[in-house]
């Protein structure tokens, strides 16, 4: 069961009112993993039983305020919603720069270390250690500006770090002791950083409302869209929460749809494995998933050789970012939409990027 905040069912009421009436921390959290997919359950609903939004609605109008819908109705009604467009957008022709060390970079373009200028369209930069001032000089550049968040971890640095739940971080019954669990269950591997629960209900309440904070923070700032990171915990062992591929779906598209009712692009982060299972077929998940997300960002997927993972974001005329953190020197053959940019080593400083392809 997925507990929805009365802010949430506000911005449900909204969304539907529309629909009728008209880093400082760098990482790459994910590629580890890259190769070990999840076979993902089928998520069934009766065709009898009315919509979510149907449900929504009508709970809504007699007074009463839904505490909880099923995990497979949350989903339903988020992607529902979700699927709307916004006033920024990108194309299978866009170019994109992914810069997360600098508190600041260059434009129109940039320079990296080995004298390669880039003038990309798409600036993706950390949301919180990004000015307000910043961005407006990007805009004033004619960049798209992304604002990059960790959703799927605890990030003890970040000033919000004391706004979580220690038992929807650490787990029940631990605590946070400093800038760190009092056990590294839960911790994300090669980084000082620890998993969310999304599993259960109390703590899925929780993690959203300090996400759906941080997003009307970007919007205030005047980010273009987000970068939601670490969307793949129901993959990782190292996360012991209980997160499985449907609670992982159900807030994606929450994510989706808190984002793009505030008129915000959403971009999804790895996780492969909620577009196409291990025998190479379509998940159940992957038309909702590619419907609700603008564009793809992908990491290692040469070096796992999975990229076509992603082709379904390319058919429906979305670009793929894909990163590399190897000593690739000559541009592959791509697809259009597709850009490839590598970096030097495991950081996502632009400075680092030794090659760009399109």
């Amino acid at each position: 069961m997925i507990s929805i905040s009365p802010s949430s069912w506000l911005l449900v009421i909204f969304s539907l009112v529309a629909v009728t009436s008209a880093k400082p921390f760098p990482r790459n959290a994910s590629h580890g993993q890259c190769g070990s997919s999840s076979s993902v359950p089928i998520v069934e609903t009766s065709e009898d039983a009315p919509s979510a939004e149907e449900t929504a609605v009508a709970s809504l109008s007699i007074g009463a305020t839904p505490a909880s819908v099923t995990s497979s109705s949350s989903a339903a009604a988020a992607s529902a919603i979700s699927i709307s467009t916004v006033t920024s957008s990108v194309s299978l022709s866009s170019t994109f720069v992914y810069e997360l060390d600098a508190q600041s970079v260059t434009s129109p373009e940039i320079t990296t270390d080995t004298g390669l200028v880039i003038n990309a369209d798409v600036y993706i930069v950390d949301g919180e250690g990004t000015s307000e001032d910043t961005i407006a000089q990007y805009h004033a550049d004619g960049k798209t500006v992304i604002c990059y968040f960790s959703a799927g971890t605890w990030e003890p640095g970040r000033s919000d770090a004391d706004e979580f739940d220690p038992a929807c971080v650490c787990g029940s019954g631990r605590s946070f002791g400093g800038n760190a669990c009092s056990s590294n269950d839960n911790k994300l591997s090669g980084w000082d950083e620890w998993w969310l629960d999304i599993h259960s209900a109390s703590c899925i309440s929780k993690v959203e409302s300090i996400m759906s904070a941080r997003i009307s923070s970007f919007v205030a700032k005047g980010c273009d869209g987000v970068d939601p990171d670490n969307v793949d915990s129901f993959a990782n062992s190292d996360q012991l929460h209980g997160n499985t591929a449907e609670d992982q779906v159900n807030y994606l598209l929450w994510l989706s749809f808190t984002a793009r009712s505030q008129d915000l692009m959403i971009d999804l982060k790895n996780a492969g494995s909620l577009l196409v299972d291990d025998n190479g077929d379509a998940t159940s998940y992957q038309s909702e998933i590619v419907e609700a997300f603008d564009f793809a960002v992908i990491e290692s997927c040469h070096e796992y050789e999975e990229c076509d993972t992603y082709d379904s974001f390319l058919a429906a005329g979305k670009p793929e970012i894909q990163i590399e953190y190897e000593d690739i020197t000559t541009c592959p053959s791509l697809q259009d939409g597709q850009h490839l940019l590598v970096y030097s080593q495991n950081d996502l400083s632009s400075a680092l990027i030794t090659l760009e392809c399109d």
